[in-house]
């Protein structure tokens, strides 16, 4: 197991805490509180980042915001993902069609990474984005495992939820898609670490909603209405084998179980799209 590098672990941290406000930036005293440190290091971190462009300083208002040197890494980073230049109209599509957020993430053997996000101007600011991670373990990532072997995912959750996730599998397979939900405290908290923005919040909330608060929904009943966190399908690429995620998140609440198989209808006839796309053939030439 690699060692832990505290300096590292802290970059990253004024990183993302000045992505979270692009135009506002940060004060050498909100980098302080934020990631616990004395100023003497802060400072001295915020001034080896504006040499070398990644952040700016403001003379005036001595605020950091994010400076061009990262626009040349982002770039980069982009053209490493050549599959969000198919993505990125689908989720436009879906943001739109849902009133929500529209999230792609990549799937690793462990966990998924968001790589883009779609924004809705009415929707509320969730706890995930760009650069978040979600560990592909009960009971998160069934929309991406539901045509796999399910047997290692099943293993890391408790004994006695491992009947309901199975369960819970085979309604994502057979619907297509994943629906999950959350109790308003739990959801509340989600977006709460989102708008706060303190670094890793997100992640270790996610680490501890593993519990029996956190609710996949099995059979979706028409007229009953449910508080959905998310709707979730895979994106098979070349081989059939699932490369994306798209997620619609924080949807206006509460949605009707008809609602959710009409945008759950949506994702599939996207997802069926971007597929074929990012395995370069029509539609047309794979159904024949």
């Amino acid at each position: 197991m690699a060692r832990p590098s505290p300096q590292t672990d802290r970059v990253v941290a004024l990183i993302e805490m000045i992505a979270l406000r692009p135009t506002e930036g940060v004060t050498l005293a909100d980098v302080t509180r934020g990631l616990g440190v004395n100023k003497s290091t802060c400072h001295s971190m915020l001034s080896a980042l504006t040499s070398a462009g990644w952040l700016l300083r403001d003379p005036v208002r001595k605020r950091y915001c994010l400076g061009p040197g990262l626009v040349a890494v982002g770039r980069a980073a982009d053209d490493g993902f050549p599959a969000l230049a198919f993505a990125r109209p689908a989720m436009a599509e879906l943001s739109a069609a849902a009133g929500a957020n529209c999230l792609v993430l990549t799937i690793g053997r462990d966990q998924m990474t968001v790589v883009d996000e779609v924004r809705h101007p009415r929707a509320a600011v969730g706890g995930l984005r760009v650069g978040s991670t979600v560990p592909l373990r009960p009971p998160f990532g069934t929309a991406v495992l539901a045509g796999d072997d399910t047997d290692r995912w099943l293993a890391q959750a408790p004994a006695a939820h491992r009947e309901r996730y199975a369960a819970a599998l085979a309604s994502v397979r057979a619907r297509g898609y994943a629906v999950e939900l959350a109790p308003a405290p739990t959801e509340q908290l989600r977006r709460l670490a989102g708008r706060l923005g303190l670094p890793g919040l997100m992640e270790r909330l996610t680490e501890e909603l593993t519990g029996d608060d956190y609710h996949l929904v099995q059979d979706l009943e028409p007229d009953r209405e449910y508080d959905t966190t998310s709707i979730n399908i895979a994106v098979p690429g070349p081989g059939a084998q699932p490369v994306l995620l798209l997620g619609l998140t924080c949807l206006p609440a509460p949605l009707s179980g008809a609602r959710i198989a009409e945008l759950g209808s949506r994702l599939i006839e996207v997802a069926g799209r971007l597929g074929s796309a990012l395995a370069g053939t029509p539609r047309a030439a794979r159904a024949s």
